[in-house]
């Protein structure tokens, strides 16, 4: 084949592939000649930006869409079902940027809960013995008035819960 021909040309920025390495630079596409489009990676990326500024109602249910079926194995409408179930989060009452929160060791939907929460309990890993580590901790603070001056030198013990022994 000659060199002078591209095997792909971008419509928008008019960038060229002369090699199967520069074919990397564009969108795949199994119909495209080449199996790429007609537009690199760069241009695309920039297309798309602008498409989800004009219609950001779109881009958020296209999101939506995408994390239910490939994240969460199910249906956008049962994703919006199941977000229906409370209209706030169910730890703080935030109505602020509500998360789908899942156990990610089974995808089980546990509830609706704000990004803060829902990030909050990843960040503790998750797990119900965490979450009582920190209530214990800070228990410490109202039983004892500050955690940061202990008069007597003894410190207390606290069951799992937070509750003194």
């Amino acid at each position: 084949m000659d060199a002078s021909v591209p095997l792909r040309e971008c419509v928008k920025c008019g960038l060229e592939a002369h090699t199967e390495n520069e074919l990397d630079l564009f969108c795949k596409e199994k119909r495209g000649k080449n199996g790429r489009r007609n537009l690199c990676k760069s241009c695309n990326r920039k297309r798309c930006l602008e498409y989800g500024k004009k219609h950001p109602e779109k881009r958020i249910r296209k999101t939506k869409a995408y994390h239910a079926k490939h994240v969460y194995k199910i249906t956008y409408e049962e994703y919006i079902k199941r977000m229906a179930t409370s209209d706030c989060c169910e730890i703080c009452g935030s109505k602020e940027k509500l998360s789908y929160d899942h156990d990610h060791d089974t995808m089980e939907f546990r509830g609706v809960l704000c990004n803060k929460c829902n990030r909050s309990i990843g960040q503790l890993g998750d797990t119900l013995e965490s979450i009582q580590k920190v209530v214990a901790y800070l228990s410490k603070e109202l039983i004892l008035g500050s955690t940061k001056v202990n008069k007597g030198g003894v410190k207390p013990k606290f069951n799992v819960i937070g509750v003194q022994k």
